[in-house]
């Protein structure tokens, strides 16, 4: 009996030890990144724009998305040049940052809803991401996407000749990541 307690014991130990290492775990970015987003309007319109300047940074509780935004292309020179410059203002703000607390992700493999702190055009807000995480304990893809209001980040709604988007956006990350 009494080693069947000291085995039981051993065996809690070990399982918290490996649950506390797995949430500790240290991850970087690796492999093809890049960020897209979709905005509409009227008559079926459709903007969609991308960027492979996407980092990804363990902070230890927390994963923090970096997406630099004066590399997105949606493939209109002038219209790239006045979403840069006039309403995204990448000069002032020249990257989007979601921050994610790390015990609240299904990793390696798992999806779910969760909530994190998007920082965008210098405005800070809780939003709500949707991913998806594929593969194993070392090497994970994860896919994240989110619908914001560009108005609740004080980013001005397009309009150009008369034709206006719809403040809300549809933005899609993917990256993959592998444990230190």
């Amino acid at each position: 009996m009494f080693n069947s307690r000291r085995a039981l014991k051993s065996t809690v130990i070990l399982a918290a030890l490996f649950v506390v290492s797995q949430a500790s775990a240290a991850w970087v970015a690796k492999g093809e990144k890049s960020a897209s987003f979709k905005a509409t309007g009227p008559g079926g319109l459709a903007i969609v724009g991308s960027s492979a300047d996407v980092r990804v940074t363990d902070k230890g509780d927390t994963v923090a998305v970096v997406v630099g935004l004066g590399s997105l292309n949606t493939g209109i020179e002038l219209r790239d040049k006045h979403m840069k410059e006039k309403y995204l203002e990448t000069p002032k703000f020249p990257s989007a940052t979601l921050v994610v607390e790390k015990s609240k992700l299904k990793l390696p493999s798992g999806s779910a809803d969760v909530e994190g702190k998007l920082t965008l055009h210098g405005v800070t807000k809780s939003v709500k991401v949707h991913y998806a995480a594929s593969g194993s304990d070392k090497d994970v893809s994860i896919t994240g996407s989110m619908r914001i209001n560009m108005k609740e980040f004080d980013v001005d709604v397009p309009s150009y000749l008369g034709v206006t988007v719809k403040p809300d956006v549809d933005v899609t990350v993917k990256f993959g990541a592998a444990d230190k």
